[in-house]
């Protein structure tokens, strides 16, 4: 909910173009400094913690968002966001990989993105139903900063409650035996990461602009618009792994399938009918939520439980100052262009998810990933040490 409205408040509160796209890049960029304490502090802390840590972080972020109007507090503001944001979402993903067998993390993966999905399309169309009856009780228009504002305050609440659940979370034990490979594997998925990331952040982040711009709909039709898109992602992510990785294995079903969305996301480009690109972007949104799942287990698989953690706020890192990069340009290029610049940016997306497919099934085709395997075996000689240890 707070998403939704972030990009029409900075455009309310009067900013647009290059420095819209700027004050989305911060928050990208935020990220940077959370991986510091996501690696060098969090290690060997209680997940549930740093999971909390992180969720106050991003509140108060949020918080600035609400109540500050100078362009560089906005700017901290959003980085703040990022900040929290990665540092408990590094440990999240992690706590549940930790908990889940090798071997079901894809499905279990594309099932707690397909519950993100349909609680991002109940959050879509409720977010755009709420404008109409909340700029009726404060006496203002529906994009005005003060309904917009008080529109993002209601979804940080509904954020907030999320500490809730976090609470009832038994944290799982956590082996801190390496395997040493950490820096070697990381800079194989940093590339990928890096050119996912930089077209992810030249068209994902303003897709809420992309329908009220280019086929001029109101706030309740782009909830509907989005949440349609969230359903059909959340589709892709039950079957991807369940069905197409385990019959041709993980990387090529990756590979192939993030190839096999660039072609919808050209007709959302081209298109000027409203309902193709929503029908579109849906079809796109169910191949790349399926390989998501499927790519983070294999990711988080490669490395030990001790290394996880680290190892997704490091690819987070790239993957998001990739975005930030692509995030100021693409603002620039609507900024001159137009409506217009929304096919550049899709044009850039689809040329580097093209690029990042070849990459995946160049660097890690045959690549069985050996994270667990080698955990266990350096606890094992830990336990019992040979003459050679």
């Amino acid at each position: 909910m707070t998403a939704f409205y972030l990009n029409f408040l900075y455009r309310a509160l009067g900013y647009d173009g290059l420095a819209l796209g700027a004050l989305v890049g911060a928050q990208a960029l935020g990220v940077a400094f959370g991986v510091l304490i996501a690696r060098f502090a969090a290690p060997g802390r209680s997940r549930k913690l740093v999971i909390i840590a992180g969720g106050v972080i991003v509140g108060a972020g949020v918080v600035g968002l609400l109540t500050l109007d100078a362009y560089p507090l906005l700017m901290v503001s959003s980085a703040l966001v990022g900040l929290g944001g990665i540092v408990a979402t590094s440990s999240g993903v992690a706590l549940l990989a930790d908990a889940t067998e090798a071997g079901a993390r894809s499905s279990r993966f594309g099932q707690q993105i397909a519950l993100g999905t349909m609680a991002a399309f109940t959050a879509s169309v409720l977010a755009g139903a709420l404008a109409a009856p909340v700029a009726a009780v404060l006496g203002a228009r529906q994009d005005d900063a003060l309904t917009l504002r008080a529109l993002v305050a209601l979804g940080g609440i509904v954020g907030a409650s999320s500490a809730i659940p976090v609470l009832l979370i038994r944290d799982v034990a956590v082996s801190r035996a390496t395997s040493g490979r950490l820096g070697r594997l990381i800079a194989r998925f940093a590339l990928v990461e890096m050119v996912f990331g930089f077209g992810a952040g030249s068209f994902i982040p303003f897709i809420n602009l992309f329908f009220a711009d280019r086929f001029a709909l109101d706030f309740r039709a782009i909830g509907v618009a989005l949440g349609t898109i969230a359903v059909a992602g959340s589709l892709g992510a039950l079957v991807h792994g369940r069905i197409v990785a385990s019959r041709i294995g993980p990387v090529p079903a990756v590979a192939a399938v993030v190839a096999a969305s660039t072609p919808f996301a050209l007709i959302a480009a081209l298109t000027g009918n409203v309902v193709v690109a929503v029908a579109a972007l849906a079809v796109r949104a169910m191949f790349m939520y399926g390989t998501q799942a499927t790519w983070s287990a294999y990711q988080l698989s490669s490395f030990t439980p001790a290394e996880r953690a680290a190892a997704n706020a490091s690819l987070a890192l790239v993957w998001n100052v990739a975005a930030a990069l692509a995030s100021s340009a693409s603002g620039a290029i609507r900024g001159a262009l137009g409506p217009a610049g929304f096919t550049v940016n899709l044009v850039v997306l689809i040329a580097c998810y093209l690029a990042a497919a070849a990459l995946q099934f160049m660097l890690f085709r045959g690549r069985e990933p050996k994270g667990d395997v080698v955990a266990v075996d350096a606890e094992l000689r830990a336990a019992w040490p040979t003459n050679a240890d």
